[in-house]
């Protein structure tokens, strides 16, 4: 059986593992394949970005509503949730939350992982790993698990197990996505510019100088988001000459053209101007006073609600392994696309 430990929530440890990237999320695409049963609540509430609520007041037809996955009473056997991740990705660990569930959490819960196609799911004929064993839950509770070892294999769903039956509210799965154009390059396909910034294609926004409102990483998500919270947002600043930061790790060191900013639903509150510079590190965060850092585009107005373009002044045949926008003085951004070639071996892919 595989090695886990369980942390104390707000310990260094737990930091680390909520550092990874949630790759049961809802805003990566995380979706609900199937659900043994889902009398009370819906699976799909355990992949809400948003922290789990309690409404004292509200029920429905069936009974108190209850925000996360909640079966129904007396299962002779244990109830299942099969999901599959936004991206496949190698798993570090979970967050299993019981929040506002008392009397009616669920007991215990395992957790299981496979590489599969829709069909082989779908038919029943996916080979499952177990990845968490059948450990013991509480109620009203975060459970932080992490494995002694990530995940030699990225993993494409994975399988709840609630046993006997009972409500989870949210459940994380913290890891490191595989980007797709790994597989590309294993069939030397040269492929066009890449959002090296993005979260698919392994991404990771690792340090933000403020983060008052919304997350810096939100900033490398799909889409262009549906309101304000789903950007990065920082709280207004009182001081003269501040700025703001965000230092984004690429998903692959990489010759870098052109750069994309997203204000999108930012109208009020967007950031006046910013810059972007560059470095090529070994670390995942190398700092953002790192005098290694070059400037490879100015200081560039910004306006609200609307996508900018930029070509980069990065040396072509240079490779950069991060990024950090700076916004002036404060504000907010939707998402930001770094758009570029990957550098394999010294060869452009």
């Amino acid at each position: 059986m595989p090695a886990f430990r369980q942390l104390q929530p707000n310990t260094p440890e737990a930091a680390a593992l909520t550092s990874n990237i949630d790759l049961a999320s809802a805003a990566i695409g995380t979706r609900i394949i199937s659900a043994t049963d889902e009398f009370f609540a819906e699976a799909e509430n355990m992949l809400k970005v948003e922290p789990a609520v309690f409404i004292a007041e509200k029920f429905t037809e069936r009974g108190k509503w209850m925000d996360g996955w909640e079966t129904r009473r007396h299962n002779k056997t244990y109830d299942t949730a099969i999901i599959k991740l936004g991206f496949p990705g190698k798993i570090h660990g979970f967050d299993v939350d019981t929040s506002h569930f008392t009397g009616n959490h669920a007991p215990e819960v395992s957790i299981d992982a496979a590489v599969a196609d829709e069909a082989t799911i779908q038919s029943g004929s996916a080979q499952w790993t177990t990845v968490l064993p059948r450990t013991s839950l509480n109620p009203d509770s975060h459970h932080l698990f992490a494995l002694a070892q990530p995940t030699a294999q990225a993993y494409t769903h994975i399988r709840v197990n609630n046993y006997p039956d009972g409500g989870i509210a949210r459940l994380r799965v913290y890891g490191t996505v595989t980007p797709q154009f790994q597989i590309q390059a294993q069939q030397s396909a040269k492929s066009k510019l890449i959002d090296l910034a993005f979260i698919g294609n392994g991404g990771k926004a690792v340090a933000g100088s403020n983060e008052h409102f919304t997350p810096v990483s939100n900033l490398i998500l799909p889409g262009r988001g549906v309101n304000m919270g789903d950007g990065w947002e920082t709280k207004r600043s009182r001081t003269p000459n501040h700025n703001d930061w965000v230092i984004i790790k690429l998903g692959a060191p990489g010759y870098l053209k052109e750069v994309e900013i997203d204000t999108n639903h930012f109208i009020g509150n967007f950031p006046q101007s910013f810059t972007v510079h560059a470095l090529s590190s070994s670390v995942e965060n190398p700092g953002a006073t790192n005098s290694q850092w070059e400037e490879i585009l100015g200081h560039n107005p910004l306006t609200a609600h609307r996508q900018h373009y930029f070509k980069l002044n990065a040396p072509s045949n240079k490779a950069f392994t991060h990024v950090k926008i700076t916004i002036f003085p404060d504000g907010g951004l939707k998402r930001v696309r770094v758009l570029g070639e990957r550098a394999v071996d010294g060869a452009k892919l």
